[in-house]
């Protein structure tokens, strides 16, 4: 079973104005994204046999250093991949053995997506990984957001919690924004069939 850790981010308005309604709202949005969250980890099961489990993680920068004091950063931004890919640990070790896998994303997705990747080579290494998944999240963003009709609201427009508000489009993406996503592992299943599926430890 994979394990998702969450970390919802709550926003309070802190105007002297705040209002019991406005408070109200905020814990029952609170009330149904962990209900969410609870129902989707509960969901996470497959029937194949894990053969590798990846850490993902990158060197802390002079100004990270404050709140990462060993220097490292266990996980890698899902939304700025490219701009971080630099400072991935072990980038070029070769992670997966096979050159064709199953990625799975299913976080935070109401309709899970199934991806079929290749590599040119004999496997992925793990700098290799991290930006297929970064694509794949990117392109899923994208497209939710031109197929919902429920349109996601603006950060500076929410209200109660700055979470994302649960869309409609092809993915149904609740919870979170591209930019709260964090890739921290991945573990690899060799499935009956003998595909290899790969399941995300996506933290946010």
């Amino acid at each position: 079973m994979k394990i998702i850790k969450v970390v919802i981010v709550l926003a309070f308005l802190t105007s002297c104005n705040f209002h019991k309604t406005s408070e109200e709202k905020a814990m029952l949005d609170i009330e149904s994204l962990n209900a969410k969250e609870q129902e989707f980890s509960k969901a996470q099961n497959n029937q194949g046999e894990l053969i590798a489990t990846i850490e993902f993680g990158i060197h802390a920068n002079k100004d990270e250093l404050q709140d990462f004091e060993d220097g490292i950063i266990p996980w890698i931004s899902i939304e700025k991949t490219k701009d971080e890919i630099n400072r991935l640990i072990d980038a070029d070790k070769v992670v997966i053995t096979y050159s064709e896998i199953i990625l799975i994303i299913d976080y935070p997705l109401n309709k899970p997506a199934e991806f079929i990747i290749k590599s040119s080579g004999k496997g992925f290494t793990k700098k290799q990984l991290a930006l297929e998944i970064s694509k794949k999240y990117h392109e899923i963003y994208k497209v939710e957001e031109s197929s919902a009709k429920t349109k996601t609201i603006p950060i500076e427009k929410r209200e109660g919690i700055i979470n994302r508000n649960e869309t409609d489009g092809t993915y149904g993406i609740w919870g979170h924004d591209i930019g709260d996503l964090v890739l921290s592992s991945a573990e690899v299943y060799k499935m009956e069939d003998g595909k290899i599926q790969v399941l995300l430890g996506i933290e946010s």
